[in-house]
């Protein structure tokens, strides 16, 4: 029997979710808090929850298993990293739809049910939405509505580091979506239409691979900006290594370059470039010399079999290049520290922000802050020391305390 055919057999529950939550060794309270925010808010939606444990032997699944006996509990027996995983709980499923949710993460109530809505009246060429990812450590900042890919291949979450000001308040076409929450078609994942994550990452990456993949086939994602998560940004890694975080980072995007980029000569410019930033890292600047190394060897051993990827994915593109996928990072920027996990106090955060809303909206009082704000730039710029701008104040007095506070801090260099 064919893969087809067997993807013809598994009819899915209509309308039906299961949540996959992948765990290694969350604090009780954040995974509590979005096991909770599932169970709690997922209204009218018909939500089953696969937990898999990637062997954190601490007894949080265990835990989480005794509050919420509902679930259903895999335990790895390592840790084979989040593509495995998630490939784990996928096989185990044949709802409609996934719903990927990082234990960081916390859905607002009607969160789930507005991604339903919008994914299912989307159309058979939208291959999963992305809610509105809010920070739940700086209120009124975002923390992703989708992601951007730009075409020298570092993938960021788009809007990460803005203020929200209804700037992403329209549902749009993204190049990708975050895995730490995202609403996907669960036939999408059999091996006859896009496949499996690419268990090639550890950890990082998964969802750039495998929206590019989609992308590639001619599908496409949007953005439900209705359906708010809370975000706690690298709510567990962060208290990894930064060599750790660093070397995984760099290696998977040479990684994901080399397998799903269109061009060739543009896959190896872009990895010629990275690498020999890595070599000068090593070098001149003598900072994370062993991740570099370890980068460098690495991809390079794994190179024979990239490219053998690379040529699978490429007999079964329908796209013949990654245009608009590019285009669609233009204008975007993320204005966030990922190695303080803090976002940018800079003035170009609210610049882009109000422009946005400006193009929206063509309010007399936006254009007025605009140009305040390009003033204020304007005067840094030069080397003016900023100087209290009462008209500037007196137009933010009624914005958000979000961008109060971020013009208060780039005001003051912080």
């Amino acid at each position: 029997m064919s893969t087809r055919q067997k993807e013809a057999q598994r009819s899915p529950a209509p309308g039906g979710v299961v949540c996959i939550i992948v765990n290694y060794r969350s604090p009780w309270e954040m995974l509590d808090g979005c096991l909770a925010s599932i169970f709690d808010n997922c209204g009218s939606a018909s939500v089953s929850v696969i937990l898999i444990d990637n062997h954190s032997e601490d007894g949080v699944a265990l835990r989480a298993k005794g509050k919420f006996p509902q679930l259903t509990l895999i335990e790895m027996s390592a840790n084979e990293g989040f593509a495995a995983a998630v490939n784990r709980g996928v096989a185990q499923t044949d709802e409609e739809y996934v719903l990927l949710l990082n234990t960081d993460a916390v859905l607002a109530p009607g969160a789930l049910e507005e991604m339903i809505r919008v994914l299912g009246d989307a159309g058979d060429c939208v291959a999963g939405v992305a809610p509105k990812m809010m920070s739940s450590a700086y209120p009124g900042l975002i923390d992703a509505i989708g992601t951007v890919m730009p075409r020298w291949g570092a993938p960021f979450n788009r809007g990460i580091g803005q203020c929200d000001l209804g700037q992403y308040d329209r549902s749009e076409e993204v190049a990708g979506v975050c895995f730490g929450a995202a609403l996907i078609k669960r036939r999408l994942f059999e091996p006859a239409a896009i496949g499996p994550l690419y268990e090639g990452y550890f950890l990082y990456f998964e969802d750039a691979d495998w929206c590019m993949r989609a992308a590639n086939q001619g599908y496409k994602f949007l953005t439900a900006p209705r359906a708010v998560v809370m975000h706690a940004h690298s709510g567990v890694t962060r208290y990894e290594s930064l060599d750790f975080k660093y070397r995984l980072i760099e290696l998977n995007t040479l990684k994901m370059v080399t397998r799903t980029f269109a061009s060739g000569r543009g896959a190896a410019r872009i990895v010629a470039a990275r690498s020999s930033r890595l070599v000068a890292r090593t070098i001149i600047r003598r900072r994370f010399v062993r991740a570099n190394l370890s980068t460098l060897f690495a991809y390079a051993a794994s190179l024979p079999r990239l490219l053998a990827e690379r040529r699978h994915l490429k007999a079964r593109r329908l796209i013949s290049n990654d245009e608009k996928i590019f285009r669609l990072a233009a204008g975007e920027h993320a204005y966030f520290d990922t190695v303080n996990y803090r976002p940018q106090h800079c003035l170009d955060s609210l610049i882009y922000s109000y422009t946005r809303v400006w193009r929206c909206k063509k309010e007399p009082a936006l254009k007025q802050i605009l140009a305040s704000l390009a003033a204020l730039r304007h005067g840094a710029a030069a080397g003016s020391p900023p100087a209290p701008d009462h008209d500037l104040e007196k137009s933010f007095s009624d914005e958000p305390p979000c961008a109060q506070n971020l013009l208060k801090a780039a005001i003051r260099g912080e």
